[in-house]
């Protein structure tokens, strides 16, 4: 009964130990209920063979001999063979905690058997003073290992049961006499005391088992929240040197799990990026009981090679004559939290530079609208023409989450406002996706085009057309884009005597915003421009489907991001 409980605590032991792939179904509180079993085996496994050599030699001169070697031979060998299997089978994994108790069931029975055995046999058929010594023995083996097997409450009711039952009965019912009947009461009475006993254990292990599942289920929900919160929780004692970490440190910091939650606090500090080791050393060693907490943020390097930033909150206790005992706090992975306020910060500093762009473009748009304008409702007319060309850009570039614009998209939505028939112009090109800085100039170029020909071009006859084709070049690892707008059908074309704002942005807009290069032709069939778009604008097709690039936690972007817009 005692091997196969210290079996399956031992195993316990040494799965926590090493990390067995079996894992065991028992609690905390039942793996001390066998270690309490596996300490006494081996001292009430000689408390049996001692027991057993002097009642032998008490019965020597009244029990056949033949009946007693017998006797003698079962009750050692059981004995000898639980110490065997307890030796053993330590260290290995066993199944569950009722397994062992049933295990240690049977063998308690197998145990109680010799006893049981000699009382049902030869009580009444022996000397007073033996009978004595045969009762004394088997009282005392039935109260000392109903004892020894209380943390196992079957096994024990199973134990003395064995012992003083039979004796019991054969008193009460074989044998004649005042003085058997008084024993066989004595030892029913016992045995209710020992039963009585045994409830009571039971009933308190049953309260311990329900309190200790409690407290694992408020564990493992602690874990779940420490572990989705990216939380360490942790304590430090200065005396030993030595830090407990929850279990989900080796998630947050890298640390193996052969090295447990048991490490020194120094092999923690030593992975502290060496700019922040000496700061956070200081935060520690500066605790008093008039200072007991502290609040730091670092960097960690893991032991995997990556580095995270960590926010860790502690506090010291020291005792009423101030002696550190220990320190306990919280260490947090803030990694994506500050990469979120990093990319926030960006996208702020982004979208104050792209607005001021836009007020000074309007500005802009606005004065030298109105330098060409006769009237104020012609004013108003071009104005607000340039204007929803800007806006429909915007609206481009919002739906795409400023991750670039389809070229094929930008030209139809600058055809849009004009109302073109779909026969009169061509769109042809292959797949361009334009990046977010080339999409507004590019934007404004096309609708003075597109406004040009609605008043002077090849939108004001039925017979024009107007074809925009684009290409790029095979050769070259980085090709050009070039853009072609080509005007036919249309009324004869002269070159204005005076360049206005339209014809200016057309020319001018590409080569200063983007460094590329125009050629506008007033050919006598129809207006050519031909542009030319450097590479750097263009990006790959996959990119409007990846998501926004994460910042770098030690970038210095957001400080280089322009304050004013550019002129």
């Amino acid at each position: 009964m005692y091997a196969d409980a210290a079996k399956t605590w031992r195993a316990g032991q040494a799965a926590r130990g090493r990390g067995s792939s079996m894992q065991s179904s028992m609690t905390e509180f039942q793996r001390n209920q066998l270690g309490v079993v596996t300490g006494v085996t081996p001292v009430a496994m000689f408390g049996h063979i001692l027991n057993t050599t002097v009642l032998t030699l008490a019965l020597a001169d009244s029990v056949p001999p033949t009946h007693l070697m017998v006797w003698c031979a079962y009750s050692y060998g059981v004995a000898l063979v639980l110490i065997f299997r307890h030796l053993r089978r330590r260290g290995l994994v066993a199944r569950d905690f009722r397994h062992a108790a049933r295990r240690a069931t049977v063998n308690a029975l197998f145990l109680s058997l010799p006893w049981s055995a000699v009382a049902v046999m030869y009580l009444g058929n022996l000397a007073a003073d033996e009978e004595l010594i045969l009762v004394a023995l088997g009282v005392g083996m039935a109260a000392s290992g109903t004892i020894l097997l209380s943390a196992l409450p079957s096994a024990a009711i199973t134990y003395m049961s064995g012992i003083l039952l039979p004796s019991a009965v054969k008193c009460l019912v074989f044998l004649n006499g005042r003085g058997y009947l008084l024993l066989g009461i004595l030892a029913l009475s016992f045995w209710g005391f020992l039963l009585a006993l045994i409830r009571k254990i039971t009933r308190e292990i049953n309260d311990r088992t329900r309190a200790d599942l409690t407290l694992k289920e408020r564990g493992l929900r602690l874990q779940e929240a420490l572990a989705a919160g990216k939380v360490v929780a942790f304590s430090w004692d200065p005396a030993s040197g030595f830090s407990h970490r929850s279990g989900n440190a080796s998630q947050v910091l890298g640390f193996g799990p052969e090295a447990g939650d048991r490490r020194r606090g120094k092999d923690f500090l030593a992975c502290l990026h060496p700019d922040d080791r000496a700061r956070f050393a200081a935060q520690v060693k500066n605790l008093s009981p008039r200072n007991p907490s502290y609040s730091a943020t670092f960097r960690f390097i893991r032991p995997d090679g990556r580095e995270v930033l960590l926010e860790e909150t502690g506090k010291a206790e020291f005792n009423a004559s101030g002696r550190y005992l220990r320190l306990r706090g919280l260490t947090r992975d803030i990694t994506d939290r500050m990469r979120a306020e990093i990319r926030q910060l960006l996208l702020v500093r982004e979208l104050d530079h792209r607005v001021k762009n836009v007020l000074a473009t309007v500005a802009m748009v606005a004065q030298r609208t109105r330098e060409r304008s006769s009237s104020m409702d012609q004013f108003l007319q071009v104005f607000d023409g340039r204007i929803n060309a800007m806006a429909n850009a915007q609206a481009l570039l919002s739906r795409s989450h400023w991750q670039g614009v389809s070229l094929a998209d930008l030209i139809n939505n600058s055809l849009a406002p004009f109302r073109v028939d779909g026969s009169s112009v061509e769109v042809e090109g292959p797949a361009v996706l334009l990046s977010a800085d080339a999409v507004q100039p590019i934007a404004i170029v096309l609708h003075e085009l597109a406004t040009n020909a609605s008043k002077y071009g090849s939108l004001t006859t039925p017979e024009g057309r107007i074809a925009i084709l684009w290409r790029l070049p095979e050769n070259g690892a980085q090709p050009d884009l070039v853009l072609e707008w080509t005007e036919r059908g249309g009324p004869p074309v002269t070159a204005p005597a005076e360049v206005g704002y339209g014809t200016g942005a057309i020319r001018n807009l590409i080569p200063y915003e983007l460094e590329g290069s125009v050629d506008l032709a007033y050919e006598a069939d129809g207006v050519r421009c031909r542009m030319r778009l450097p590479s750097k604008w263009l990006l790959p097709a996959e990119t409007a489907t990846q998501p926004v690039s994460e910042p770098d936690l030690h970038s210095s972007r957001a400080a280089e991001l322009p304050a004013a817009p550019s002129q």
